[in-house]
């Protein structure tokens, strides 16, 4: 069976995206934070529309972590990556669907490294699996 690349290219872009948001969203408010008092993005659901999208961002890149690593492992049968990404996947999911994702800084820093961690896992698995069919 050959190896689909695609779900590990799309995956380090997601997972890259979730990063850049993580960051920008972050620093946005620590130079703005009067935009948290701004009634106007209240009432229009800006708040709530960025949730929509956290939790978009998680939902698809599930998926595509499911499906890169299910067809990585078929192909290279290598434990790694599959490891981290499902360590730093329970670990997104745990900092954006509880309660700790509205706690501060600290929680999008460890929501970015994760982010991270997801895309490199996506990279990890994307090269071993070439370096096994070249093999």
């Amino acid at each position: 069976m050959s190896y689909h690349a695609w779900p590990d290219r799309f995956g380090m872009i997601i997972a890259a995206g979730c990063a850049f948001h993580c960051a920008t969203i972050t620093v946005m408010f620590l130079l703005y934070p009067a935009l948290w008092l701004n009634r106007r993005y209240w009432e229009i659901g800006l708040w709530q529309k960025l949730l929509w999208l956290e939790w978009g961002l998680l939902g698809a890149t599930w998926v595509l972590v499911v499906l890169a690593m299910t067809f990585g492992w078929r192909q290279h049968r290598r434990s790694g990556p599959a490891t981290l990404a499902t360590v730093a996947l329970l670990c997104l999911s745990l900092l954006i669907l509880t309660p700790l994702h509205f706690s501060g800084r600290w929680t999008a820093l460890l929501a970015m490294v994760a982010g991270l961690a997801i895309a490199g896992s996506h990279f990890w698995n994307l090269r071993a699996a070439r370096s096994n069919h070249s093999v």
